[in-house]
This record gives C-alpha cells, structure tokens and sequence, in this order.
C-alpha cells in the first residue's frame, strides 16, 4: 500500500483479472501519451516475489485510465488511486486485485464501476492492438458511446464544474460534492458552496430574474441602467408589429432559450422576420418570441466576481484565421480536419461551410473562394452563441470605468456575487452613454474555464471565493482513552484562545464549550465530514482509537499536528501492525502550511 496519502477518499475495487502471458507496457504507453493525452507512470516499482513483473504497471496504467474515463464523464477524479492487493488464485494466469480509486460523494456507485471495468478493458486492449488511424476512431467510439454519454446521464455538471474543480485541486482546496452537481470547496467555517460557476452568496430571486429576458430588461430600465428595447410577439403578426413600432433592423430570438439558440441578427424586412419568427417560436417553451431593437456593436462580456471584474472579453464570432495562402473554404476544411484528429471531448464546435456562413461571410466583404491575409479573421456566423461556437479576444485592460460601472450596478441590482455582463457596444472603451451601447444580458452561472482566456483567470477566481485554501486546521491524537483525555485539554486551549475548536473520535462528539453532540451514528470519517461541512467550525480535534482510516481513508488529507499518545487502537484481530500502518499513513498528511500552529512530535511510539 501506498502510504504517501491521496487528497482524494478512495473507493475500494475487487477485480479478478486473467493475466495476459505477454504484456507490453511500451505499446500501452504509446496509446496512452498519443491516444489519450496521458503521461504514464514515470518509473516502475518491483513486485512482490511471485508476481509477475509487469502486472503492477498494467494495473497502475489501468489506474490512470480509468481517471481519465471519469473526468470525461464529469465525475472530478484527479488522482489515479492505487493498487492494494494483489493475490495469486488456484489458477496460475488469474489474480484477485484490489485497488483503491478517487471517491466522490452523493455519486451512483455504478459510475466508478462502469469507468474502472471500462478502463482494465482498454488497457488490455491496448496491450494487444496497434494504434494506427481506424483503432484510434474505434477507441474514440467506445469512450463516446460507453462511457461518456452514460456518466453524462447519471452525473449532474454544468461545463464549468470540472475546470474549475481541476484548478481547486491543483489549489490544494479540498471539496466535497453535496449533491444534485452543488460542491462544498474549503472546510468549516472557510467552505463555499458552489454549482458550475454560481455561489451560495448568489440571491435565487435574482437568479431566477436574470433567466427571464424581458423581465431582466424591465428591471434593468427601472433602475436607469441601458437595456434593451424590445416587445414579445405570440404570433407572426404581432412580430410584425413590433418591428415597425421598433424600426429596423430588429433582433429576434425565443424569451425564455439562452446559449444563443433560436437568435436572428440584422432583420430588415418581413419575409426575413416572418423565418427568424418560426424559427425561435420552434424553440420558447413558453410560446413568447422577442423582437428586439438592434443597437450597433458586438457583445462583450464582462465576468464578474465578487464586485470586481475578474476578466473581460470581446465574443466574435466563429471564424477561421486567414495565412495568405488558402481560400476560406479551404481553411474551414483544413481546421475541421484537426479538429477531427482529436478526441470528440476536446473538439469544439464544428466550422460550418453552409448558406448562414456564406452569408456572415459576405457581410464582412469575403466570399469562399477568397483568400484571406494572414491573420485575418473570417466570420461564418452573424453572432456569436454558445451553441455555434465563436472566437474570444481579451479586452478586460480595455473596459472604460463607466462601462465598468453599469456592470457592477446591475450586478448588485440582481443579487449576484458572480455575472456575466453582456454588454452590446462598438468600442469597449468608449462610455455606453455615448455610443449608444446596452446591457442585453445578465447572466448567472456563467460559463467559466471554458476557453484558455477564462481558465487562466480560474485561480484568481478561487482566490477571491475563498482567500487561501479554505483548509482549517485539523490536529489527530492516537490512542486509546488517554488520547481522548489528552484531545479534550487540547480543545480547552484551542476554545480559551478564542477558537470555535470541535473534537470527535470515533463515536463522540463534542462542541467547543464542552457539550457532547448528539450524531444518528458512529464512524470516525462520517463524524469528521460532519464537521467540515459545519460552517461554525474553526478547527477540529480528532482522536484515531480505531483503524478505521487505514480501510475507507476518511475525507481529511491534511493535518497540522499529531500526537501519539499510545498504540492501544481498535482493529480487527490479528491485524498487530494495524497502529503503525495508521501512524505512518497521519505522518504522511502531516503539514505545517497553517501558521500558528506547530507539528508536534511523538509522545509515544
């Protein structure tokens, strides 16, 4: 066992495997690195006598597999877990394995087991196959239709949720999923909770404004903030009533869709919006179609986090880069190509060569068979959308402070911590007052670590959700009941100094003035979760009587102090080395990143 401890709870496995009589870790290693993206283990460690000397390195590359599998399939596994057994059984080819893998809260038992059986097939695969142009397609197949598609089912995410969880962990900020998608990051009294990109500082009264168009631009109007001029349309001939009252050219679009779907720009005529009027009619579940005045400029968004701006962008649309040398037809066909190359979990949208991008095209002054200059950017689309794609600039250093401004106001107008802005203006850095520029949206939850430019803000973002770590510090004492005596004086201390100190074992509670909390049941690792998710917690003193850690792991990976008062630990007969695997396993979690706080050493071995 691997005593250098995961920051992840592991979940255990039993596999039964048949042993391949030839294993070739280096073909396997070249389908991971070219086919997957992943780096395999950096050195091989020696079996135990009579196993073979291979099958550690299968396992571990099974390992890391099955990692990948689940974060596809939105479960945030970060770490590849490890190998905890491995038994010989009466037939000298098949071995009974048991590893441990990254666990997550409130997730269905079976997505672990589905990633993990999936992973051990591909490995044995790959072990046998060589990777060439049609494996790689069919490998892409399998994880698509047998992996990712049902975790997608079973697993509620948003896109953000795993960008943003990948920068926690690389953080060293701790999380806890709570259900239905919603993490806790940070413990105790330190902890937020999050869902995609929305906070628990976020007002669901806002929230639920900001999803309804015309009720967001009604109350951005009363509070004399720019916003959007528009009428609702139930039928084609209300549609065009609007229009004439607004004058052209009008946008169209479904009241109550977002990531830009059922939207129609640059309308100027009815045989135009009669179309665009079907076709988001097709798309509002409510049956109500806004028809909106059309103000010059491009969207821009302006994220907001925690009243400040954290970045701002220009949303173009999506488009392909001119090199002077190909036509553009040319060039949507070469990118399409890349991107088909890749795996489908990393290709973006498609770029579309149809009548709507000759169209984008031509209004921007370039035909097909144009050949664009180097750098030049082509548009196939009038707008950008979260359903076609589009290409971002940065312009967050570019913003003028009363566009700024009207971002924050609307910000709080709505009760958000977090928002996107989208403001429609010419230039980003000339006021709205004078341009003419509006607030079409207010967007909650907005998308985050989706594209380079947002996921290099993703620690910043952090930083301002929690200001550090969002650890509290946890000190262990071992032993028998001399180690509770000794954890209860300990938060005596910690509660005179003014610290919300709690204290558990194994099955008592206790809260800082002393009074025993009364929990539905007993378990070291329950209690302790109990505790990080308690927002009164300031820190906690944990007494290990059992060996219970050393068989589930218990969701605390990092501590400040440890004392050993005796060996005199609960744990299943026979099992004598039970006290120094379980202190060994505490010394490798033992930290001493919180100051004021000091690692104590051994009372006792």
């Amino acid at each position: 066992m691997n005593l250098d401890a995961p920051r992840q709870p592991l979940r255990q496995h039993p596999l039964q495997l048949r042993c391949p009589e030839r294993i070739d870790l280096q073909r396997i290693d070249d389908w991971l690195v070219n086919a997957l993206g992943i780096a395999p283990p950096s050195a091989e460690e020696s079996p135990a006598p009579g196993i073979p000397a291979d099958l550690p390195g299968l396992l571990r590359r099974c390992l890391l597999i099955n990692a990948a599998y689940l974060r596809h399939g939105n479960v945030p596994a970060f770490e590849p877990g490890e190998i905890l057994r491995i038994d010989p059984t009466s037939d000298a080819l098949t071995w009974r394995v048991v590893v441990g893998t990254a666990h997550v809260d409130q997730l269905p038992a079976q997505c672990f087991s589905l990633a993990l059986e999936h992973a051990l097939q591909t490995a044995l695969w790959f072990n046998k196959t060589e990777r060439n142009e049609s494996t790689t397609e069919q490998l892409y197949r399998m994880i698509d239709q047998r992996i990712r598609q049902p975790l997608h089912q079973s697993v509620p995410a948003g896109k953000s949720t795993i960008p943003v969880l990948t920068a926690a962990h690389r953080r060293g900020i701790p999380f806890i999923h709570l259900g239905a998608g919603v993490y806790q990051l940070g413990w105790g009294s330190k902890a937020r909770k999050l869902d995609r990109s929305a906070t628990d500082g976020d007002s669901a009264l806002g929230c639920r404004l900001a999803q309804n168009k015309v009720l967001s631009a009604q109350l951005l109007r009363s509070a004399c903030l720019p916003a959007p001029e528009h009428g609702i349309a139930r039928d084609a001939g209300e549609a065009r009533q609007t229009a004439l009252r607004l004058g052209w050219p009008v946008v169209v679009k479904p009241a109550d869709r977002d990531r830009g779907e059922g939207v129609s720009v640059g309308i100027s005529g009815e045989s135009a919006l009669d179309a665009a009027f079907t076709a988001a009619y097709g798309l509002s579940q409510s049956g109500q179609v806004i028809v909106e005045r059309q103000v010059p400029g491009v969207c821009h968004r302006l994220f907001i986090a925690f009243g400040r701006l954290l970045y701002a962008v220009k949303r173009l649309p999506k488009s392909v880069e001119g090199d002077g040398r190909h036509t553009v037809r040319q060039l949507i066909e070469a990118v399409n190509r890349r991107e088909a190359d890749l795996p489908p979990w990393l290709r973006t949208e498609p770029y579309p060569d149809d009548a709507a991008a000759d169209a984008a095209m031509a209004a921007a002054g370039f035909a097909p068979d144009a050949i664009p200059a180097a750098g030049q950017w082509i548009p196939l689309r009038a707008i950008e959308s979260t359903a076609d794609g589009g290409h971002d600039e940065e312009v967050g250093h570019l913003v003028h402070p009363d566009n700024l401004d009207i971002a924050l106001r609307a910000t709080r107008l709505f009760g958000l911590e977090v928002a996107g802005i989208d403001i429609i203006t010419p230039d980003i850095g000339v006021p709205w007052h004078a341009n003419g520029a509006i607030i079409n949206e207010v967007n909650y939850s907005p998308l985050l670590g989706g594209a380079e430019i947002s996921r290099s803000h993703l620690p910043e973002f952090l930083d301002r959700l929690l200001g550090g770590d969002g650890r509290i510090p946890v000190e262990v004492y071992v032993g028998d009941e001399a180690a509770l005596r000794a954890a209860e004086e300990r938060q005596r201390e910690l509660a005179a100094g003014g610290c919300a100190a709690y204290l558990t074992s194994h099955r008592l509670s206790r809260a800082p003035d002393g009074r025993e909390m009364a929990m539905p049941f007993t378990g070291l690792a329950r209690r302790s979760q109990a505790l990080l998710l308690d927002r009164r917690v300031e820190a906690i003193v944990v007494v290990a009587q059992t060996s219970e850690l050393l068989h589930i792991g218990g969701p605390i990976d990092r501590i400040v102090r440890l004392e050993i008062i005796n060996d005199r630990i609960s744990a299943p007969e026979g099992d004598v080395q039970a006290a120094p695997r379980l202190v060994r396993l505490l010394r490798s979690r033992l930290t001493e990143q919180n100051p004021g706080v000091t690692a104590a050493g051994n009372r006792s071995a």
